[in-house]
């Protein structure tokens, strides 16, 4: 199985290289490629936004004939019951700057709420569980800007009811959902969307190791 996770930033990205031993194999497009028992793991850096995730998504299903996509990294709380370092596990993506919202449910999959690939939210569950993590099974809401104050947040909230909030989920579902392929965004939670001091590093981190116990049930 060919498996691409994606990762915006250097720091969502970073601790894979050395747990599957990876090797570099486009300097430009900062990919890199290792193995995990039978699977092809495949590792790029996409850039921040909406559209580079999108295009970084559909590459690496172009290129490399990709079987599951994962999506791998940080994103804001969008409520209270949601706590730094709360992993969140997408049932559904979807965008919360798409305005107005009729046309984003009739230019986007299933009227903008765009889901995750069932089988993956299961695994994922249970490999929470498994290690006893606070982990919630919701929406994430991507948009191209940095939530910085309440107002907005809550707005966020107010608008879309996802637990979480980050730039590139779900671009990234709407890409895979358009050419069939399952997908999972799991993000950890590294500030409250409000513009406070942000654990983006931990997150991160917290995100590779589940994401890692994933694959090895895949």
């Amino acid at each position: 199985m060919k498996i691409a996770i994606i990762g915006a930033m250097e720091k969502e990205v970073i601790e894979y290289r050395n747990i599957y031993d990876m090797k570099l194999i486009n300097q430009e497009k900062k990919l890199y490629i290792g193995k995990k028992n039978d699977n092809e793991i495949y590792l790029i850096e996409s850039g921040i936004g909406k559209v580079n995730a999108a295009r970084t998504t559909q590459y690496m299903i172009d290129k490399y004939d990709i079987d599951i996509v994962i999506s791998s990294g940080c994103a804001g709380s969008l409520t209270s019951k949601v706590k730094i370092f709360d992993t969140i596990i997408s049932s559904y993506v979807t965008y919360h700057d798409f305005y107005p919202k009729r046309i984003m449910e009739i230019s986007t999959p299933n009227n903008g709420i765009i889901q995750a690939d069932k089988e993956l939210i299961e695994k994922a569950r249970n490999v929470l569980e498994n290690r006893n993590r606070s982990f919630h099974i919701g929406s994430i809401a991507s948009g191209d800007s940095f939530v910085t104050n309440d107002s907005e947040r809550d707005s966020i909230y107010n608008e879309t009811e996802a637990l979480a909030v980050d730039m590139e989920s779900a671009s990234i579902g709407h890409v895979c959902t358009e050419n069939k392929i399952p997908f999972l965004s799991l993000r950890v939670i590294s500030d409250f969307a409000d513009g406070e001091e942000e654990q983006e590093e931990k997150a991160a981190q917290i995100s590779t190791l589940t994401i890692v116990d994933l694959i090895d049930c895949l």
